[in-house]
């Protein structure tokens, strides 16, 4: 009876303190009891009882002192993100049938949880005193707790104090039973032990295959996995319950470093430099603004909290962006890595959300389901490197293939060039033992009547006759040497066309004059028939368009004996034509496709018959292609031939349309006064030139100098342009994106190529240059171009000689010059980024480029400031001369604000 009063007088001392100090703000009261059954599993005690601040003292030594203790302390409202500890403190009964429950802490870090429990029931039990936590022995694997005896009926008083270097989230302490409580950890621990094992596997792998293969992507992906293993291995308690060791301040370190991996790593994946520059640049500075964060993070914890949080919320929104973008442009491997991102993103900005107050907190484990998403991540974003190397592989054997077709395809074209050279060298073989005949003979009339005339064996009346045979016979050799020297022109590309106003019936009365003779004193017919109405002038080369009737006239007198042959002029749907026939011998069908072939005769009968070189067809059918022509032959075997000449018609301003003979002007032609015409080159050129206006005005001046250009980009479409098409020469930049011109040429050269190929570069160092011609390039041409240069340059390896520089119209080069000074402001800022950052590698990148530009558009002070700043940093790459790169700066505003304004 006297314990009953008295703890009823404790307890009615106990509710008179409580009224006094509930009515106070400095005084705190007990809370209510919180009744423990079936359904409390899950409560956060720390959200029934009450929270009061710590001001150094103990626990209270029994259970009589309670009352005393509470109403000496403060309540608390929250918790601090940078260090302290405070009391919990709950009143509660254990209705359940339970006796063996588990005092859980979770989804927190602290240094130290003690717990008392006083009984109430019993105040002379001793009291029970539990401790946890990460400067602490724990009685469970990789988790905080203690497991308590609460005998059910029975009223108790819990007390615990949480002590910590910081509080960046707020904890979370439950009941469960011991039962329910040790397959549930056993299974996290599980699922955690996996999901690190999977970390650290896949980095070994990647950085094992980055030691083989040298892809950077491997090493960010294994960097980045090793952050996340070391960031979430502070918070399963890896450190201090493995290896004994517990520091605060390491736990924020690879939270704040995973940002730059991560950003490193899409960056490679999703080729963003690439694809999309500025992204690239702006996800970099957030990663160095984030790994600026990491002493302070060291230093103190509870900023280490807030700066991890905020970087890594940037850093997953930024990359989830991008992302998307790389998968909307049809970059397959980017869906692994959206799915790679959200997996990642949902749990862990839930938490950082809950960790800051601005959602409810969650009765789950937030730390668990953060480590699942980041292994989930990693195995996508693994899924996402693989994809991208399949890719590469698929793009790698394609290639493979499409040059094995190719190597195949040359080497069925080499079987037939030495084919054809065989045959030609056969033909070339019969030429010359027929050229040796055709010259032999007349050279023979030429010397015999000339010993006869100076030693007086020819008669003085007989001297004219023997003038006329060594005149006529040395005609002849002259022909024979003119068509050999037209038929090596043609060989070599370098025949002439002269196009004039030409007027077309004195050149065909020119041909009359020279043929009718010859032809009438063989005894043959011969007549020209105008099918009118005709023009009387056209545009034309006149001395190339008699020598191809001639060789046509000349060809008809030899194979016809007799009959007639019959010269026609007629116009026809914009068309010359002009017909020789003949009622010679005729050819059949197979003499008449290899009629036109160099060297080629009908057969060795012929030959020895009627003589010949057998290139006078060969040189008439070329010089009719390149007056925009053609000849055509039609023949049968004993009727005779015809050969048709068809020009397209171009006639003059001055040219009038003839109905009749009779309107031909008899008047002597004018003597024409043309200008001497820059000659076009012929053949064509390959440039590579990563620089968009470089690679646009040397295109222009290339077409000026009347080449067919194929101009590219980079390295590697220059090595695919080589494989789709043939070049008569190639120039590469050095200096390209995806593949330079060094490995451009390895690659062409691997393919067989021997097209010339000419680096363009800025470097003009000798060892560089001699670095080039050992490499396999033929020479050099230095940027910025002189064209005076660079036209002789181009036609001596084209094998034309060129008399005049080639200049671009104003217009045109003003066009160039102005889009190349609006595309200066992208660069100047560009430049100022990379001083600023201390870049030094791009920033000579950038100052090399503007080498190799400035002078090509006239911008000769912005050409010498980049000069002197190049030569700056060769001489030394570590420091950077502020005043050459400030003058820079300088000279680019000064051409950039006139354009502004």
């Amino acid at each position: 009876m006297e314990i009953k009063a008295a703890l009823s007088l404790k307890v009615i001392m106990f509710m008179l303190f409580s009224l006094l100090y509930c009515g106070t703000a400095t005084a705190a009261s007990m809370p209510d009891l919180f009744i423990y059954d079936e359904q409390q599993h899950e409560t956060n005690l720390l959200q029934v009882g009450s929270v009061l601040q710590s001001n150094h003292s103990g626990f209270a030594r029994t259970s009589d002192e309670l009352e005393t203790w509470i109403l000496n302390k403060k309540p608390q409202n929250r918790t601090t993100y940078f260090g302290g500890s405070y009391w919990l403190v709950l009143p509660l009964e254990n209705q359940t049938k339970l006796t063996e429950l588990v005092l859980y802490p979770y989804n927190t870090l602290v240094s130290r949880v003690e717990t008392r429990i006083y009984d109430l029931d019993t105040p002379s039990a001793p009291v029970a005193r539990y401790i946890t936590g990460g400067l602490e022995k724990n009685e469970f694997a990789f988790q905080y707790g203690n497991k308590i005896t609460l005998i059910p009926g029975k009223r108790y008083v819990l007390v615990t104090k949480f002590e910590s270097d910081y509080f960046y989230t707020p904890p979370k302490l439950v009941l469960k039973p011991y039962d329910d409580f040790f397959p549930q950890i056993t299974l996290q621990n599980m699922i955690m032990l996996l999901c690190f094992g999977v970390g650290i596997a896949l980095g070994l792998y990647n950085l094992l295959i980055y030691f083989g293969a040298r892809d950077v992507t491997h090493l960010y992906y294994a960097m980045f996995t090793a952050c996340w293993v070391f960031a979430w291995s502070q918070f399963f308690h890896i450190p201090d319950q493995i290896f004994g060791y517990y520091n605060a301040h390491l736990h924020w370190l690879g939270f704040t470093l995973i940002p730059l991996t991560n950003i490193l790593f899409y960056n490679s994946l999703l080729k963003l430099k690439e694809t999309s520059p500025r992204l690239s640049i702006a996800s970099l500075l957030l990663g160095a603004v984030a790994t600026l964060g990491v002493p302070f993070a060291i230093l103190w914890p509870g900023f280490g909290f807030i700066w991890a949080t905020f970087v890594t919320g940037a850093t997953l929104c930024l990359g989830m962006f991008i992302g998307v973008r790389s998968w909307m442009s049809g970059f397959k491997p980017a869906r692994y890595f959206v799915m790679a991102y959200l997996a990642m993103a949902i749990p862990n900005m839930v938490g950082n959300l809950t960790n800051l107050g601005l959602i409810p907190p969650i009765a789950i484990d937030l730390y668990l389901l953060g480590l699942i998403g980041t292994s989930l991540d990693a195995m996508l974003l693994a899924f996402a490197v693989a994809n991208k190397f399949s890719l590469l592989h698929d793009d790698n054997v394609e290639l493979t293939k499409n040059l094995e077709q190719k190597v195949q395809l040359r080497t069925q074209e080499l079987e037939q060039l030495a084919e054809e050279l065989r045959d030609a060298s056969e033909a070339k073989s019969r030429f010359l033992a027929n050229m040796s005949h055709e010259i032999r003979t007349p050279m023979t009339s030429i010397i015999g009547y000339a010993d006869g005339i100076i030693l007086g064996d020819i008669k003085p009346h007989e001297r004219n006759h023997g003038i006329r045979v060594i005149l006529q016979n040395s005609r002849h050799v002259l022909g024979l040497i003119n068509d050999i020297l037209d038929m090596s022109k043609i060989e070599a590309n370098r025949l002439e066309i002269s196009l004039v106003e030409t007027d077309l019936f004195s050149t065909i009365a020119h041909i009359e004059s020279i043929l009718g003779k010859q032809i009438r004193d063989k005894g043959l017919k011969f007549n020209v028939n105008y099918e009118f109405p005709l023009p009387d002038w056209i545009i034309s080369d006149p001395t190339r368009l008699r020598q191809i009737l001639l060789n046509l006239a000349a060809n008809a007198i030899k194979f016809t004996t007799v009959g007639n042959i019959e010269l026609s002029v007629s116009c026809e749907k914009d068309q010359l034509w002009i017909k020789v026939k003949d009622t010679g011998i005729g050819m059949t069908l197979a003499e008449q496709q290899e009629l036109f072939t160099p060297f080629y005769q009908a057969d060795a009968t012929n030959t020895r018959k009627y003589g010949g070189t057998g290139l006078g067809l060969n040189i008439s059918k070329s010089l009719a292609q390149k007056l925009d022509g053609d000849i055509s032959v039609h023949s049968e075997v004993g009727s005779g031939s015809e050969f048709s000449l068809a020009l397209a018609l171009q006639i003059t301003e001055k040219t009038r349309w003839v109905n009749s003979f009779e309107d031909i002007s008899i008047e002597q032609p004018k003597d024409l006064v043309s200008s001497q015409c820059q000659r076009n080159l012929v053949g064509e050129v390959l440039v590579a030139e990563d620089h968009p206006e470089n690679r646009q005005l040397i295109e222009r001046i290339l077409q000026r100098m009347g080449l067919t250009v194929t101009a590219v980009e980079n390295g590697q479409d220059a090595v695919q342009a080589t494989l789709d098409n043939q070049f008569d020469l190639i120039l590469l930049d050095i200096q390209m994106p995806v593949m330079d011109g060094e490995q451009a040429i390895h690659m062409m050269q691997a393919t067989g190529l021997t097209t010339p190929i000419v680096a363009l570069t800025a470097n003009t160092m000798k060892n560089e240059i001699d670095r080039y011609l050992k490499q396999g390039f033929v020479d050099h041409i230095a940027k910025p171009i002189d064209r005076s240069q660079f036209s002789h340059k181009i036609a001596s390896y084209l094998d034309i000689e060129m008399h005049e520089e080639v200049k671009l119209p104003d217009h045109e080069f003003d066009a160039l010059k102005k889009t190349y000074i609006e595309g200066l402001k992208n660069q100047r800022d560009t430049i100022a980024a990379q001083f600023g950052s201390g870049d030094i590698d791009g920033l000579a990148k950038s100052i090399h480029m503007i080498k190799g530009t400035a002078g090509m558009f006239d911008c000769d002070a912005l050409y010498q400031q980049a000069v002197c700043l190049d030569k700056s940093l060769k001489a030394d790459s570590i420091t950077l001369d502020s005043r050459l790169v400030n003058g820079l700066l300088a000279k680019m505003d000064s051409i950039i604000s006139p354009v502004k304004q």
